[in-house]
């Protein structure tokens, strides 16, 4: 019963990430740029870079610069979604190590600063490398089943965002 319960949260989370990074790049991009990421055009994925780079600070610049980094697409999603997982269990732990939030903000320092930003890096590293991290870490039924489970979201995401959210639709 708990290896279906994973199969259907791993649908879940990889649908709705799917579904928030093709939506908001639908709602805040031209079309030159859908096709860019679509069709995974070097040319194109290297100039949005720098115009995120030089775009204003906002949550939807920094989450369409990340999926960017990570290549968009499928293995984009994937990035993400394993970059939010870890970062979001080393920010729980952290701020629950101390026994309370206060006393972990007390406590904070130049060195923790520091390990935050080197940990950062470390988690982007895990987040490229996606494949070996969740094939370390999933149970139950075979990688196949995992990975159709995932793609399979990933389409659902991305349909569900272009027909809700396109434009450029006519």
């Amino acid at each position: 019963m708990a290896d279906i319960f994973s199969l259907i949260l791993a649908f879940i989370t990889t649908g709705l990430v799917s579904f928030l990074l093709f939506y908001v790049m639908l709602k805040q991009r031209d079309l030159a740029t859908v096709e860019t990421l679509e069709k995974k055009h070097k040319g194109g994925l290297k100039r949005l870079k720098k115009e995120l780079k030089a775009a204003p600070w906002s949550w939807q610049n920094v989450v369409m610069s990340k999926w960017v980094a990570f290549g968009g697409g499928f293995y984009g999603v994937m990035a993400v979604l394993t970059y939010v997982a870890v970062e979001l269990v080393e920010v729980v732990e952290f701020f629950t190590s101390e026994g309370s939030l206060f006393a972990t903000l007390a406590d904070l320092g130049f060195g923790d600063l520091i390990n935050f930003f080197i940990n950062s890096l470390m988690n982007f590293i895990i987040a490229v490398s996606w494949p070996i991290y969740w094939l370390k870490n999933i149970t139950g039924y075979s990688p196949w089943v995992w990975f159709v489970v995932v793609y399979a979201a990933y389409l659902s995401g991305q349909f569900m965002a272009k027909n809700t959210a396109n434009p450029y639709r006519h």
